[in-house]
């Protein structure tokens, strides 16, 4: 049993403690001195499991591979992190293993987990060598009940992240609080060939020998949480913030002088980036953009005109300690696709001006130094790593939805919850129709939407009723225009593939504010939802 406060910053729970541990949280910016969700300055209790962290499931593309998933442990070495796992096929009989954790048709390796560091804003892919996949394979053929130990190979996690989150490829989905040990002794490589699969029987164990090799650089990425005011979007990762503003309130048409409405949503860019941006990692970008009217010299030399006064702001507030650029990128930058049948509204949305920075790091004198990244009120408060969920709690809310390919779903919303700096949704979705679900990549369901490529429920979103703001699925890896960025949901879609059968599903959202006990769901085409609650922190 590990006691705890929750943090309002990403401030690295583990490095702080051993055994029992007391820790004060604070109050976020601009506070009262409230109960910050009932907690504040008061201690919180985390019931932390120390397993078994099991579930049953459903899982590859090509083929449904029906098995158990065990994490038994995860453990830190000097190079990497291996996560070892206890894989036991369902059933009696032997059967094939192909694309069992969803890296493709003759993928029989672990390829297609994850690993988040929910408090530091990371996720890890399994490490390779030189493109070449580290860690255990099945064997081609499994045998029912056979125990199968396995391991995973990805880059070191952080000293200080004791407590992360699995993210498994099939309707196990999602293991939190799974405990990080430090690795003792010489890594032991396990290289002997499996037994033939019809010598085996049910209650054996296999060990699958391991593709060793050195972990190249590369995957390990940030994490970037979305939030959306009415005149403000920001896009935020551990270290760096893009702070988005609809150059509709900033300026008239085709004009580069600041409205009397723009001064209001300025002087809280000002306040926000004098609290978060690192003057000694300079420069705060300001660039700005057009819709696609006009022509492409004039809308570079207006969309660098907006740059500039914005810049002329901002440094008027912020003073000459900061280090500014600008630029002007007209309509080479669209974030919509404009010509459609929402082109008014494709246009203004690419008319804005982006402002980013690196965000600062404070030092934070425990046992061990930490770096913390500076409080973030706006995409989210931080909480300590969720402990792990053995069972699904009921639905609070349904929803029923029909595509134009002849499908039907109904959609059973479970209770959020907190894991680190991330809400997490947790669904089940359920195929009424008469008709097998296709594999995805060639006709199957996508519940896209919102400006978010790559995203199989990018028009799933969280409301914060009192402020306004929409927190948007969790994306990894920076906002690049030229590449479809993935999210943190399932990695594929849908596991069960049959008619009447169920896909457990999820998605990380930017956490709201700790005080921030209900939200409203919006699970685009199933409806949206009003008072979902979000889980306490169990034993909170």
């Amino acid at each position: 049993m590990i006691r705890l406060s929750v943090h309002r910053t990403p401030l690295r729970l583990g490095a702080l403690f051993a055994g029992a541990v007391l820790l004060a949280g604070g109050c976020s910016p601009g506070s009262d001195g409230g109960d910050g969700g009932g907690k504040d300055k008061e201690e919180q209790e985390l019931a932390y499991s120390d397993g078994p962290f099991e579930r049953e499931g459903v899982s590859g593309m090509h083929k449904m591979f029906e098995s158990s998933f065990r994490i038994d442990k995860v453990e830190r070495y000097d190079d990497r992190t291996v996560l070892r796992f206890t894989t036991v096929p369902s059933g009696d009989d032997s059967m094939l293993s192909p694309d069992a954790y969803t890296g493709g048709i003759l993928d029989t390796g672990p390829s297609g987990l994850r690993l988040i560091d929910p408090v530091g804003r990371r996720l890890y892919y399994p490490a390779h060598d030189d493109g070449d996949l580290i860690g255990s394979e099945l064997p081609q053929y499994v045998v029912g009940g056979v125990e199968y130990k396995m391991e995973a190979h990805f880059p070191r996690l952080p000293d200080g992240a004791d407590r992360i989150t699995v993210l498994f490829p099939g309707t196990q989905a999602e293991f939190t609080g799974i405990p990080v040990a430090e690795a003792e002794g010489e890594r032991k490589v396990p290289d002997e060939e499996p037994p033939d699969y019809y010598s085996l029987e049910s209650g054996d164990e296999v060990v699958a020998p391991v593709n060793d090799g050195e972990v190249s650089d590369g995957y390990g990425w940030d994490l970037y949480s979305i939030t959306e005011g009415t005149e403000i979007r920001r896009d935020t990762s551990a270290t760096h913030r893009q702070v988005d503003l609809d150059a509709d309130v900033l300026f008239e048409f085709d004009e580069a002088e600041l409205t009397d409405e723009a001064s209001e949503v300025l002087d809280e860019v000002v306040a926000e980036t004098k609290e978060q941006a690192d003057p000694d990692k300079p420069p705060i970008t300001i660039t700005g953009h057009t819709d696609g009217k006009g022509s492409d010299d004039y809308n570079e030399k207006l969309s660098e005109e907006r740059a500039e006064t914005v810049r002329d702001y901002l440094e008027e507030g912020l003073g000459s300690d900061y280090v500014y650029e600008t630029e002007g990128k007209g309509a080479t930058e669209p974030v919509a696709e404009e010509g459609g049948d929402d082109d008014e509204e494709a246009r203004a949305r690419n008319r804005r001006v982006e402002i980013s920075y690196n965000i600062k790091v404070a030092e934070t004198e425990t046992e061990t130094s930490e770096e913390k990244t500076a409080s973030d009120e706006y995409v989210g408060d931080t909480a300590p790593p969720s402990p792990f969920r053995e069972k699904d709690p009921e639905p609070v809310a349904t929803g029923e939805y029909a595509d134009d390919k002849g499908y039907s779903y109904d959609l059973e919303l479970l209770p959020l919850y907190r894991d680190g700096a991330y809400l997490v949704a947790r669904f089940r979705l359920t195929n009424t129709s008469d008709k097998d679900i296709r594999i995805p990549t060639i006709s199957g369901p996508y519940f896209s939407g919102n400006g978010l490529p790559g995203a199989r429920f990018g028009a799933f979103g969280v409301v914060d009723p009192e402020t306004e703001t929409v927190y948007r699925a969790v994306r990894i890896g920076d906002d690049d225009p030229d590449e479809t960025r993935d999210v943190v949901e399932p990695l594929h879609f849908p596991y069960e593939q049959k008619p009447g059968t169920t896909n457990r599903s999820f998605l990380y959202f930017p956490a709201p504010p700790l005080d921030v006990e209900k939200v409203t769901f919006d699970a685009g085409p199933f409806g949206t939802f009003e008072d979902v609650p979000i889980e306490p922190v169990p034993g909170g």
